[in-house]
């Protein structure tokens, strides 16, 4: 198995930061001594790592040159961007305020609403209560009294619906009675 300076030449290249071609050309100009193969994978031993390292220097130097570049052309777009964000964000607090500001002020506005409702259902009836309820009281007495009437009157003719039945009753008897021969008597 390889030791722990050995690295493939993918390996060496994701490390540099250079293409895998250029790690290439470089390992195919290295003598026997500097790799070996394992399992179809292509090993570079320390010392051609160093090798490789050598000759790509300048290479090297060029892309951390070229990504701090890059870097500060990103910064001060970003700083931009930074700073954009955190006027979006202080804007938001506030319409956040005048938005609570708002609902409190509904609400405070919908119990002034609910007070003034209260306030006014409740005066002018009480002016109007006594002598409705003098007015009600009266009628429900009457209406008791009447009652009691009917009632009354109700059981009188139930007793004389009663009386009209069983002298209906009596009279088909006799009727019946009337009709029946000499001979139907001892039956």
């Amino acid at each position: 198995m390889a030791e722990e300076t050995e690295k493939t030449l993918t390996q060496l290249a994701n490390e540099l930061n250079v293409s895998r071609d250029k790690i290439i050309y470089r390992y195919k100009k290295l003598p026997e001594e500097d790799y070996f193969k394992e399992n179809n994978t292509i090993y570079l031993r320390h010392s051609g790592i160093q090798k490789i390292v050598d000759d790509l220097r300048d290479d090297i130097k060029e892309n951390k040159e070229e990504e701090q570049e890059e870097e500060n052309q990103v910064n001060p777009s970003f700083d931009y961007l930074v700073e954009q964000l955190s006027k979006k964000d202080e804007q938001i607090d506030q319409l956040q305020k005048l938005v609570d500001q708002q609902q409190q002020l509904n609400a405070e506005d919908k119990n002034l609403i609910k007070e003034l409702h209260q306030y006014l259902s409740l005066e002018a009836p009480k002016e109007e209560n006594t002598s409705d309820k003098e007015k009600y009281d009266e009628q429900l007495q009457q209406k008791d009294e009447q009652l009691a009437q009917l009632q009354k009157q109700l059981q009188q003719s139930e007793a004389i619906q009663q009386e009209k039945e069983t002298l209906e009753t009596e009279l088909s008897s006799l009727k019946q009675q009337k009709n029946k021969k000499w001979y139907q008597f001892w039956k």
